[in-house]
Protein backbone atom coordinates (compact mmCIF):
# COMPACT_ATOMS: atom_id res chain seq x y z
CA UNK A 1 0.00 0.00 0.00
CA UNK A 2 1.34 3.42 -0.89
CA UNK A 3 0.99 6.37 1.41
CA UNK A 4 0.20 9.88 0.24
CA UNK A 5 0.17 13.14 2.10
CA UNK A 6 -3.18 14.84 1.77
CA UNK A 7 -3.68 18.45 2.81
CA UNK A 8 -7.27 19.43 2.27
CA UNK A 9 -8.72 16.68 0.13
CA UNK A 10 -12.25 17.06 -1.17
CA UNK A 11 -13.51 17.65 2.36
CA UNK A 12 -11.13 20.57 2.75
CA UNK A 13 -12.07 21.96 -0.63
CA UNK A 14 -15.71 21.81 0.41
CA UNK A 15 -14.87 23.81 3.53
CA UNK A 16 -15.13 21.01 6.11
CA UNK A 17 -12.42 20.26 8.64
CA UNK A 18 -9.77 17.60 8.09
CA UNK A 19 -8.81 15.29 10.94
CA UNK A 20 -5.36 15.64 12.54
CA UNK A 21 -2.52 13.17 12.57
CA UNK A 22 -1.93 11.79 16.02
CA UNK A 23 1.65 12.98 16.45
CA UNK A 24 3.59 16.08 17.46
CA UNK A 25 5.52 16.64 14.24
CA UNK A 26 5.08 20.15 12.89
CA UNK A 27 4.74 20.05 9.13
CA UNK A 28 5.64 22.92 6.87
CA UNK A 29 2.88 24.56 4.85
CA UNK A 30 3.34 23.81 1.14
CA UNK A 31 1.10 24.14 -1.91
CA UNK A 32 -0.34 21.71 -4.43
CA UNK A 33 -0.96 23.29 -7.83
CA UNK A 34 -1.31 20.11 -9.90
CA UNK A 35 -4.16 19.12 -12.17
CA UNK A 36 -5.63 16.71 -9.63
CA UNK A 37 -7.49 19.23 -7.50
CA UNK A 38 -10.99 18.18 -8.54
CA UNK A 39 -10.70 15.30 -10.99
CA UNK A 40 -7.81 13.90 -12.96
CA UNK A 41 -9.23 15.49 -16.13
CA UNK A 42 -9.84 18.94 -14.66
CA UNK A 43 -7.26 21.60 -15.46
CA UNK A 44 -3.61 21.50 -16.38
CA UNK A 45 -0.36 21.76 -14.50
CA UNK A 46 0.37 25.27 -13.23
CA UNK A 47 3.29 26.83 -15.07
CA UNK A 48 3.19 30.58 -14.54
CA UNK A 49 6.16 31.20 -12.26
CA UNK A 50 5.90 32.52 -8.71
CA UNK A 51 2.49 33.32 -7.28
CA UNK A 52 1.37 35.30 -4.25
CA UNK A 53 -0.74 34.08 -1.36
CA UNK A 54 -2.64 35.46 1.62
CA UNK A 55 -3.77 33.38 4.59
CA UNK A 56 -5.82 33.81 7.75
CA UNK A 57 -5.77 31.69 10.92
CA UNK A 58 -9.29 30.71 12.01
CA UNK A 59 -10.64 33.12 9.40
CA UNK A 60 -9.56 36.16 11.44
CA UNK A 61 -5.87 36.55 12.24
CA UNK A 62 -3.45 37.37 9.43
CA UNK A 63 -1.15 34.43 8.80
CA UNK A 64 0.41 35.24 5.43
CA UNK A 65 0.41 38.64 3.73
CA UNK A 66 1.29 38.56 0.06
CA UNK A 67 3.90 35.85 0.47
CA UNK A 68 5.80 34.72 -2.60
CA UNK A 69 5.35 31.03 -3.42
CA UNK A 70 7.75 29.35 -5.81
CA UNK A 71 8.94 25.90 -6.77
CA UNK A 72 11.91 24.85 -4.64
CA UNK A 73 13.32 21.31 -4.83
CA UNK A 74 10.07 20.02 -6.38
CA UNK A 75 7.97 21.61 -3.62
CA UNK A 76 5.81 24.72 -3.91
CA UNK A 77 6.55 26.74 -0.79
CA UNK A 78 6.87 30.29 0.51
CA UNK A 79 10.28 31.75 -0.32
CA UNK A 80 10.96 34.52 2.19
CA UNK A 81 9.44 32.97 5.30
CA UNK A 82 8.75 29.44 6.47
CA UNK A 83 5.34 28.52 7.87
CA UNK A 84 4.18 25.46 9.84
CA UNK A 85 0.74 24.09 10.44
CA UNK A 86 -0.61 25.09 13.87
CA UNK A 87 -1.89 22.44 16.29
CA UNK A 88 -5.47 23.71 16.32
CA UNK A 89 -7.92 25.63 14.16
CA UNK A 90 -7.78 26.14 10.41
CA UNK A 91 -6.10 28.31 7.82
CA UNK A 92 -7.81 29.93 4.84
CA UNK A 93 -5.74 30.67 1.74
CA UNK A 94 -6.27 33.00 -1.23
CA UNK A 95 -3.66 32.97 -3.98
CA UNK A 96 -3.13 34.95 -7.18
CA UNK A 97 -0.74 34.77 -10.13
CA UNK A 98 1.73 36.10 -11.07
CA UNK A 99 3.36 37.33 -7.86
CA UNK A 100 3.58 41.11 -7.46
CA UNK A 101 5.47 42.88 -4.67
CA UNK A 102 7.55 41.54 -1.81
CA UNK A 103 6.62 39.75 1.39
CA UNK A 104 4.53 41.72 3.88
CA UNK A 105 3.95 44.46 1.31
CA UNK A 106 0.67 44.44 -0.60
CA UNK A 107 1.22 44.13 -4.32
CA UNK A 108 -0.40 46.37 -6.91
CA UNK A 109 -2.29 43.45 -8.47
CA UNK A 110 -4.63 42.51 -6.97
CA UNK A 111 -6.02 43.86 -3.69
CA UNK A 112 -6.99 40.87 -1.55
CA UNK A 113 -9.17 40.62 1.56
CA UNK A 114 -10.71 37.57 3.28
CA UNK A 115 -13.77 37.84 1.03
CA UNK A 116 -12.70 39.73 -2.10
CA UNK A 117 -10.17 40.05 -4.90
CA UNK A 118 -10.08 43.36 -6.78
CA UNK A 119 -8.25 44.47 -9.89
CA UNK A 120 -8.49 48.24 -10.41
CA UNK A 121 -7.64 50.02 -13.68
CA UNK A 122 -5.56 47.06 -14.77
CA UNK A 123 -4.03 47.28 -18.26
CA UNK A 124 -3.75 44.01 -20.11
CA UNK A 125 -0.33 42.95 -21.32
CA UNK A 126 1.24 39.61 -22.13
CA UNK A 127 0.70 38.15 -18.65
CA UNK A 128 -1.81 35.44 -17.82
CA UNK A 129 -3.62 36.96 -14.83
CA UNK A 130 -5.07 34.31 -12.49
CA UNK A 131 -6.76 33.88 -9.12
CA UNK A 132 -7.32 30.71 -7.09
CA UNK A 133 -10.35 29.27 -5.35
CA UNK A 134 -10.20 29.89 -1.62
CA UNK A 135 -8.84 26.87 0.26
CA UNK A 136 -9.77 26.18 3.89
CA UNK A 137 -7.65 23.56 5.61
CA UNK A 138 -7.58 22.24 9.16
CA UNK A 139 -4.43 22.28 11.22
CA UNK A 140 -1.60 19.94 10.32
CA UNK A 141 -2.04 17.36 7.56
CA UNK A 142 -3.93 14.15 6.78
CA UNK A 143 -2.32 10.92 5.75
CA UNK A 144 -4.25 8.47 3.57
CA UNK A 145 -3.53 5.20 1.79
CA UNK A 146 -4.84 4.65 -1.72
CA UNK A 147 -3.54 1.64 -3.59
CA UNK A 148 -6.07 1.81 -6.42
CA UNK A 149 -5.74 5.42 -7.52
CA UNK A 150 -2.30 6.75 -6.61
CA UNK A 151 -3.01 9.96 -8.57
CA UNK A 152 -5.41 11.01 -5.81
CA UNK A 153 -2.61 12.01 -3.42
CA UNK A 154 -1.99 15.66 -2.55
CA UNK A 155 1.14 17.24 -1.20
CA UNK A 156 0.08 20.75 -0.24
CA UNK A 157 -2.65 23.36 -0.01
CA UNK A 158 -5.01 22.70 -2.96
CA UNK A 159 -4.58 25.73 -5.22
CA UNK A 160 -6.77 25.75 -8.31
CA UNK A 161 -6.16 28.82 -10.47
CA UNK A 162 -8.71 30.33 -12.85
CA UNK A 163 -8.07 32.89 -15.57
CA UNK A 164 -9.15 36.47 -14.85
CA UNK A 165 -8.72 37.49 -18.49
CA UNK A 166 -9.90 36.04 -21.79
CA UNK A 167 -7.63 34.59 -24.45
CA UNK A 168 -8.09 35.28 -28.14
CA UNK A 169 -6.77 33.65 -31.30
CA UNK A 170 -7.76 33.28 -34.96
CA UNK A 171 -7.80 30.56 -37.61
CA UNK A 172 -8.57 30.88 -41.33
CA UNK A 173 -9.79 28.38 -43.90
CA UNK A 174 -11.54 28.13 -47.24
CA UNK A 175 -14.85 26.32 -47.35
CA UNK A 176 -13.80 24.91 -50.73
CA UNK A 177 -10.92 25.31 -53.18
CA UNK A 178 -12.36 23.45 -56.17
CA UNK A 179 -15.64 22.07 -57.40
CA UNK A 180 -16.65 19.53 -60.02
CA UNK A 181 -19.99 19.89 -61.74
CA UNK A 182 -21.50 16.42 -61.58
CA UNK A 183 -23.55 17.03 -64.70
CA UNK A 184 -20.60 17.51 -67.07
CA UNK A 185 -17.38 16.91 -65.07
CA UNK A 186 -16.26 20.54 -65.43
CA UNK A 187 -13.76 21.54 -62.71
CA UNK A 188 -13.41 25.08 -61.29
CA UNK A 189 -10.57 25.98 -58.89
CA UNK A 190 -10.16 28.85 -56.45
CA UNK A 191 -6.94 30.05 -54.85
CA UNK A 192 -7.70 32.28 -51.85
CA UNK A 193 -4.85 34.31 -50.34
CA UNK A 194 -5.25 36.35 -47.19
CA UNK A 195 -2.76 39.20 -47.50
CA UNK A 196 -3.75 41.08 -44.36
CA UNK A 197 -5.95 40.54 -41.32
CA UNK A 198 -5.87 43.38 -38.81
CA UNK A 199 -7.73 43.56 -35.51
CA UNK A 200 -8.34 46.79 -33.64
CA UNK A 201 -10.50 48.60 -31.11
CA UNK A 202 -10.15 46.24 -28.13
CA UNK A 203 -10.56 47.80 -24.69
CA UNK A 204 -7.30 47.34 -22.80
CA UNK A 205 -7.94 48.70 -19.28
CA UNK A 206 -10.66 47.85 -16.79
CA UNK A 207 -11.60 46.87 -13.25
CA UNK A 208 -12.87 43.64 -11.76
CA UNK A 209 -14.16 42.84 -8.28
CA UNK A 210 -14.62 39.24 -7.17
CA UNK A 211 -16.55 38.46 -3.99
CA UNK A 212 -16.64 35.17 -2.12
CA UNK A 213 -19.64 32.96 -2.80
CA UNK A 214 -21.70 31.27 -0.09
CA UNK A 215 -19.75 28.02 -0.62
CA UNK A 216 -16.74 29.73 0.93
CA UNK A 217 -14.32 28.89 -1.86
CA UNK A 218 -15.48 30.11 -5.31
CA UNK A 219 -15.91 33.67 -6.49
CA UNK A 220 -18.89 35.71 -7.62
CA UNK A 221 -17.83 37.50 -10.80
CA UNK A 222 -19.07 40.70 -12.47
CA UNK A 223 -22.21 40.47 -14.58
CA UNK A 224 -21.62 38.39 -17.67
CA UNK A 225 -18.02 37.72 -16.60
CA UNK A 226 -17.16 41.10 -18.16
CA UNK A 227 -14.84 43.61 -16.52
CA UNK A 228 -16.23 47.04 -15.66
CA UNK A 229 -15.14 50.58 -16.62
CA UNK A 230 -13.44 49.51 -19.87
CA UNK A 231 -11.21 52.09 -21.53
CA UNK A 232 -8.35 52.39 -23.98
CA UNK A 233 -8.28 50.71 -27.36
CA UNK A 234 -5.66 48.77 -29.24
CA UNK A 235 -4.42 50.22 -32.52
CA UNK A 236 -4.63 48.01 -35.59
CA UNK A 237 -2.53 44.86 -35.12
CA UNK A 238 -1.55 42.67 -38.06
CA UNK A 239 -2.22 38.96 -37.55
CA UNK A 240 -0.38 37.79 -40.67
CA UNK A 241 3.35 38.17 -41.23
CA UNK A 242 3.33 36.67 -44.74
CA UNK A 243 0.38 36.02 -47.08
CA UNK A 244 -1.55 32.86 -46.24
CA UNK A 245 -2.90 30.64 -49.02
CA UNK A 246 -5.99 28.96 -47.64
CA UNK A 247 -6.80 25.28 -47.62
CA UNK A 248 -9.93 23.53 -46.40
CA UNK A 249 -8.12 22.85 -43.12
CA UNK A 250 -8.11 25.70 -40.59
CA UNK A 251 -4.70 27.32 -40.20
CA UNK A 252 -3.52 29.27 -37.14
CA UNK A 253 -2.52 32.87 -37.61
CA UNK A 254 -0.66 34.92 -35.03
CA UNK A 255 -2.78 35.73 -31.95
CA UNK A 256 -1.28 39.26 -31.81
CA UNK A 257 -3.05 40.28 -28.60
CA UNK A 258 -3.18 36.89 -26.87
CA UNK A 259 -4.76 37.87 -23.55
CA UNK A 260 -7.59 40.38 -23.79
CA UNK A 261 -9.77 42.24 -21.32
CA UNK A 262 -13.15 40.52 -20.86
CA UNK A 263 -15.49 42.91 -22.65
CA UNK A 264 -18.83 43.27 -24.40
CA UNK A 265 -18.63 43.41 -28.20
CA UNK A 266 -20.21 46.44 -29.85
CA UNK A 267 -20.78 47.78 -33.35
CA UNK A 268 -17.82 49.74 -34.67
CA UNK A 269 -15.55 48.94 -31.70
CA UNK A 270 -13.78 45.57 -32.00
CA UNK A 271 -13.04 45.18 -35.72
CA UNK A 272 -11.38 42.88 -38.22
CA UNK A 273 -9.97 44.37 -41.45
CA UNK A 274 -9.38 41.89 -44.27
CA UNK A 275 -7.49 42.08 -47.54
CA UNK A 276 -8.06 38.94 -49.60
CA UNK A 277 -7.10 38.01 -53.16
CA UNK A 278 -9.10 35.37 -55.06
CA UNK A 279 -7.78 33.71 -58.22
CA UNK A 280 -10.42 31.65 -60.04
CA UNK A 281 -9.45 29.18 -62.74
CA UNK A 282 -12.60 28.60 -64.75
CA UNK A 283 -13.49 25.24 -66.23
CA UNK A 284 -12.88 26.67 -69.71
CA UNK A 285 -9.29 27.53 -68.80
CA UNK A 286 -9.82 31.24 -68.36
CA UNK A 287 -8.57 32.97 -65.19
CA UNK A 288 -10.11 35.86 -63.30
CA UNK A 289 -8.62 37.63 -60.29
CA UNK A 290 -10.45 39.65 -57.66
CA UNK A 291 -9.59 41.60 -54.51
CA UNK A 292 -11.92 41.43 -51.56
CA UNK A 293 -11.35 44.11 -48.91
CA UNK A 294 -13.75 44.57 -46.02
CA UNK A 295 -14.03 45.74 -42.41
CA UNK A 296 -16.08 43.47 -40.19
CA UNK A 297 -17.44 43.94 -36.69
CA UNK A 298 -16.29 40.99 -34.58
CA UNK A 299 -19.71 41.22 -32.96
CA UNK A 300 -21.30 40.22 -36.26
CA UNK A 301 -19.13 37.33 -37.40
CA UNK A 302 -20.31 34.97 -34.65
CA UNK A 303 -23.09 34.67 -32.11
CA UNK A 304 -20.73 35.51 -29.24
CA UNK A 305 -21.80 38.82 -27.59
CA UNK A 306 -18.75 39.18 -25.32
CA UNK A 307 -15.32 37.88 -24.40
CA UNK A 308 -15.69 36.51 -20.89
CA UNK A 309 -13.34 35.63 -18.05
CA UNK A 310 -11.59 32.25 -18.27
CA UNK A 311 -12.60 31.79 -21.93
CA UNK A 312 -10.19 30.72 -24.66
CA UNK A 313 -11.93 32.17 -27.71
CA UNK A 314 -10.87 30.87 -31.12
CA UNK A 315 -12.38 32.56 -34.17
CA UNK A 316 -12.33 30.36 -37.26
CA UNK A 317 -12.91 32.60 -40.28
CA UNK A 318 -14.42 30.59 -43.16
CA UNK A 319 -14.03 32.08 -46.64
CA UNK A 320 -16.44 31.17 -49.44
CA UNK A 321 -14.52 32.24 -52.54
CA UNK A 322 -17.45 32.89 -54.82
CA UNK A 323 -20.48 35.20 -54.78
CA UNK A 324 -21.53 37.52 -51.96
CA UNK A 325 -24.41 35.37 -50.78
CA UNK A 326 -23.80 34.13 -47.24
CA UNK A 327 -26.30 31.28 -47.03
CA UNK A 328 -25.00 28.85 -49.65
CA UNK A 329 -23.27 25.60 -48.72
CA UNK A 330 -21.50 24.70 -51.96
CA UNK A 331 -20.60 26.38 -55.28
CA UNK A 332 -23.46 24.43 -56.82
CA UNK A 333 -25.84 26.80 -55.00
CA UNK A 334 -24.42 29.78 -56.88
CA UNK A 335 -23.74 28.22 -60.26
CA UNK A 336 -24.45 30.69 -63.04
CA UNK A 337 -27.70 29.64 -64.63
CA UNK A 338 -29.86 31.31 -67.21
CA UNK A 339 -33.50 32.32 -67.30
CA UNK A 340 -34.28 32.57 -71.00
CA UNK A 341 -37.41 34.24 -72.33
CA UNK A 342 -38.43 35.63 -75.71
CA UNK A 343 -39.83 39.11 -75.96
CA UNK A 344 -43.20 39.35 -77.64
CA UNK A 345 -43.25 40.41 -81.21
CA UNK A 346 -44.10 44.03 -81.70
CA UNK A 347 -46.99 44.04 -84.07
CA UNK A 348 -46.67 46.94 -86.49
CA UNK A 349 -49.22 47.61 -89.16
CA UNK A 350 -47.66 48.40 -92.50
CA UNK A 351 -49.54 49.30 -95.72
CA UNK A 352 -48.45 50.51 -99.08
CA UNK A 353 -50.09 51.59 -102.27
CA UNK A 354 -48.51 50.32 -105.47
CA UNK A 355 -49.33 52.09 -108.69
CA UNK A 356 -49.58 49.66 -111.55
Amino acid sequence: MKKYILIAALACIAGTACSKIDNDIRREVTFEVANRLQTKADGVKYNNGAFGTYAWFNGTDEFMVNEQVNLAASVWKTIDHTFYWPKTGNIEFISYSPFVGTSDVAGSVPAVTKTSIAYTDYTVGTTDLMYADKAKCSSNVNEITDDATPESGYSGVPTLFRHALAKLSFKVKANFTEWTDASNGAVTKWEVTVNSAKISGFYTTGSCNLTLNADGKTWDKPAGNVWTSPSGATPAQELISTPVVLTTTAQDIAPATGFVLPQTLADGVQKLDLQVHIKTTLSNGKVIEEDFNDTLNLKDISSRPAWEMNQNIVYTINFKPTATESDFDSPEDVTITFDPAVADWENVAASATIQI
